[in-house]
């Protein structure tokens, strides 16, 4: 598994120091930068389980205070749409973190269970934000104030974990790739029929003669249940113009094969 790690930058005057904002797309294992660390970075909540662990762990010399709060994921038009929800909430929502200590935040399901059978999974994402000093000196210069994207799901009834078995290859049937290949860039449009996500990583573009062109390394991103995802890649040269796409899914140690719905 890989994480991603982007940094966003903004600007914000605050007594003679400027804050920058680090966003870390936390998909397999934590960023190893800055001072506040998040861990696990996935998490997994069974059909009736009602509780999840989230540690957040302060490696600076002073008190650091951070906000947690959860949005709904879907990928309903293709692309990543976050909304604010209830069905999952942060206890506590706010908190202080001592210097080399770490603290406990419990990811809840305050709803009731639900009666009928789950048949998706339904996703999540937790947003870890660290809050600016207020109190104390202020540190002089550049300053980073971090932010993590921690992937939440809540599995279908008798779904396993997916995050704590050996990783083996996927079976594809649920999924359906397309693409399309322009001068510049590659659009590759993939929808999972599935009840659970796929996490696509290496992707890879196999030429009939066997000459493989990498087109993402490392994380590409997830295709959640019973949706749809779209990307649009550039390509630093030309395609051969026959082969098909490879990718590594939900960290299998070999690349398969995306079934083509088109090709």
């Amino acid at each position: 598994m890989r994480a991603s790690c982007d940094r966003r930058p903004g600007n914000k005057a605050n007594h003679g120091h400027r804050l920058l904002l680090a966003t870390l797309l936390a998909c397999a294992f934590g960023c190893p930068a800055g001072n506040l660390q998040v861990a696990p970075i996935v998490l997994e909540f069974t059909e009736k389980q009602q509780a999840n662990a989230l540690w957040l762990q302060n490696n600076a010399d002073h008190p650091i205070n951070a906000q947690i709060r959860v949005q709904q994921w879907s990928q309903t038009t293709a692309s990543d749409q976050l909304e604010p929800s209830q069905a999952l909430r942060a206890s506590p929502a706010i908190i202080q973190i001592p210097p080399g200590q770490r603290q406990l935040v419990r990811i809840v399901r305050p709803m009731p269970m639900p009666t009928a059978p789950v048949q998706h999974e339904q996703a999540y994402r937790v947003w870890v934000d660290e809050l600016p000093q207020i109190d104390g000196p202020q540190p002089a210069g550049l300053q980073f104030l971090l932010r993590y994207s921690i992937p939440v799901f809540v599995l279908p009834d008798g779904a396993q974990p997916r995050e704590q078995i050996v990783k083996a290859p996927v079976d594809t049937s649920a999924l359906q790739a397309s693409w399309q290949v322009l001068a510049d860039a590659l659009i590759l449009d993939v929808r999972n029929t599935g009840n659970q996500r796929v996490r696509l990583s290496e992707l890879g573009w196999v030429a009939d003669k066997g000459t493989i062109t990498p087109l993402q390394r490392g994380l590409l991103g997830y295709v959640l249940a019973g949706q749809r995802m779209q990307w649009k890649l550039p390509l630093a040269t030309r395609l051969p113009v026959t082969g098909h796409l490879q990718a590594r899914l939900n960290d299998a140690p070999v690349a398969q094969i995306l079934p083509s719905a088109t090709h």
